[in-house]
């Protein structure tokens, strides 16, 4: 038996993923045990924290401790970034012992290749650490788990090593790289500039920026943004590191083309006259997507190959997805669903297990559901410490009265089984509402999720119900498995599903079928029967923290937000109408 442990640490979004003898046993993000968004802060100084949350449960999960571990996978080449340092161009602004500074750069190398000397004295053994090339790594997330066994391969992202961007064509002979774009030419990092231009937190709220877009107009910064980064007739493109500022703490490339950032007491402009930051976003969006078809056409002309497998923060931007499949560059896209840098312990675990003689099982994921097991007596733990009951009910029972509940314009928390891996809720861990009347978003943005009011919703529909509601192209169904693409809402439907209607006539919906999902997809046809609508609100389980991870978890953020009920597994809690969460923790909770 061979076991690898893939291990992603370097950035942000720390993991854990356990291969035994090629089959992925589990993925595991730091963030949903620890409680911290993204598992940590990305720094320097932060580099050597590794996640032992995340190692321990895939190991735990897989009945192994670590002494079971053969080599672990690390998501990252320090060597290859250090040699980088010598062909960067003049980066403005890097602050002193800063990521891309000298003294930085060589005491961030120094802190990754800590990685083995703190795995032994945490697990009191020594164990081989390999160190993979970042992109590969994300590439072999993304070809392992498509439906093709032989697929181009587009990884996209803020910057591995010192590529930004890599492309690929992979099949059962192994990954042959085909090209790629080096630090400063970044979009990711593009997305993260214009974020905190926006007064939002870099490397968190990028996709409140994407949803902003949609109530701008382009036009007002299209040549601007296209001076910090030009897309090129050869389907990449270049930016320009003096306006970009990348690395610099302050974002004064931006403030000269865009204007004065948005200090955070400052309110945001998305309506009204001046709506100068959803116009930022708008054109961002736009550049987004024209970069994005661009390197479409440029990666199948030198693949050769009709399917792409796309991976890396930038693939989460589910417009820019529909529109590379409405260029026609490619007949069908596939969108790993863990495709920021917590997917990369899986690929890193891919890559190290095929170098160490087990050949890794490509499988396609019709489902995200590859965290760690939960533990048998997780619920009954919880519900005790919580000092509440609440019976097991059967399922036919338990699932009419969910429905009714939602039926009623109830928010109901829905907690079962494994969890989802990747920053979509997909109905393992997720908060569903009815769709009908648009004013549901506002009383989930406001008083639920406690964000912005622009924010939208996407819907969780069983696929034979899709085609009534949605223009879904063929190509794009395995991204909407995953709420991975952003498709029309038919005319006709609008009225209907007016709570998840984007302000561009779209929406992000999760396609379920009844073999992968089958408790969801039964309580959609009972929503469906009493409705007439088979739709429902999802949302991610959390409030303005990571998505709930344990059944303690779901019970705590139960408790304090307002949500209605929750189905734990078997069980199901309501709030009495009138009680506040303090109250229900002291037993006006009946399950």
């Amino acid at each position: 038996m061979k076991t690898i442990l893939g291990v992603n640490a370097v950035f942000h979004d720390s993991s854990a993923a356990l291969l035994v003898d090629g089959r992925l046993q589990s993925l595991a993000e730091e963030e949903r045990y620890c409680r911290v968004r993204h598992g940590k802060r990305a720094s320097v100084d932060n580099t050597a924290v590794l996640p032992y949350a995340a190692i321990d449960e895939t190991l735990r999960s897989a009945g192994l401790d670590f002494s079971r571990v053969d080599e672990v996978a690390y998501s990252f080449d320090p060597e290859a970034r250090l040699a980088a340092l010598g062909r960067l161009p003049a980066d403005p602004g890097i602050p002193a012992g800063d990521y891309g500074s000298p003294e930085g750069e060589r005491r961030f190398h120094d802190l990754v290749l800590l990685t083995p000397g703190l795995l032994k004295a945490r697990y009191g053994r020594e164990v081989p650490v390999r160190f993979i090339p970042h992109h590969d790594c994300h590439m072999a997330a993304s070809y392992y788990s498509c439906p093709w066994d032989e697929a181009a391969l587009l990884t996209i992202d803020g910057i591995g090593e010192n590529d930004t961007v890599t492309w690929a064509r992979c099949g059962r002979g192994g990954l042959e790289r085909l090209g790629r774009l080096e630090y400063p030419h970044s979009l990711g990092f593009l997305w993260e500039r214009v974020t905190q231009w926006a007064g939002l937190t870099a490397n968190l709220d990028e996709g409140t920026t994407m949803a902003l877009a949609a109530y701008g107009e382009p036009a007002r910064f299209r040549a601007a943004l296209r001076r910090v980064l030009e897309p090129l007739a050869d389907g990449t493109f270049r930016a320009d590191p003096v306006l970009a500022r990348f690395r610099a703490l302050d974002v004064r490339g931006l403030e000269e083309l865009l204007g004065p950032r948005r200090l955070p007491r400052e309110p945001m402009l998305w309506q009204g006259e001046d709506r100068r930051h959803a116009d930022a976003a708008a054109a961002l969006q736009e550049l987004t997507e024209e970069a994005l078809c661009g390197l479409a056409r440029r990666v199948r002309r030198d693949s050769g190959l009709p399917r792409l497998a796309l991976a890396g923060g930038v693939a989460l931007n589910c417009l820019a997805n529909a529109a590379v499949a409405r260029s026609g560059a490619f007949e069908e896209l596939w969108a790993f669903p863990a495709a920021t840098d917590c997917g990369t312990a899986f690929g890193a675990a891919c890559v190290g297990s095929r170098l160490a003689g087990a050949e890794p099982v490509r499988q396609e994921w019709t489902h995200a559901f590859r965290a760690p097991g939960e533990r048998p007596e997780g619920v009954g733990a919880a519900l005790a410490e919580a000092r509440l009951q609440a019976p097991a009910r059967p399922e036919r029972e338990l699932l009419a009265e969910a429905a009714e509940l939602l039926a009623r314009g109830k928010v109901l928390a829905w907690y079962e089984g494994a969890g989802e891996v990747g920053p979509r809720a997909l109905c393992h861990r997720s908060l569903l509402a009815d769709p009908r009347q648009a004013s549901m978003r506002e009383h989930l943005n406001l008083r639920v999720k406690h964000r912005q009011a622009f924010r939208p919703y996407g819907p969780v529909v069983r696929e034979e119900d899709a085609a009534e509601f949605f223009d879904i192209p063929p190509g794009l169904r395995g991204p909407c498995r995953f709420m991975l693409a952003a498709v029309p809402v038919k005319a006709a439907a609008r009225r209907r599903i007016a709570a998840v209607l984007h302000e561009d006539g779209t929406t992000r919906p999760q396609l379920v079928a009844r073999q992968d999902h089958p408790r969801l997809h039964a309580l959609l046809g009972e929503f469906g029967r009493r409705t007439g609508v088979p739709v429902l609100v999802n949302t991610s389980f959390n409030d303005r923290e990571p998505i709930v991870g344990t059944p303690a978890h779901a019970l705590a953020t139960f408790l304090r937000a307002e949500i209605d009920a929750l189905v734990l597994e078997d069980r199901l809690l309501l709030k009495e109408p009138s009680a506040a969460p303090s109250a229900t923790r002291s037993g006006q909770a009946l399950g």
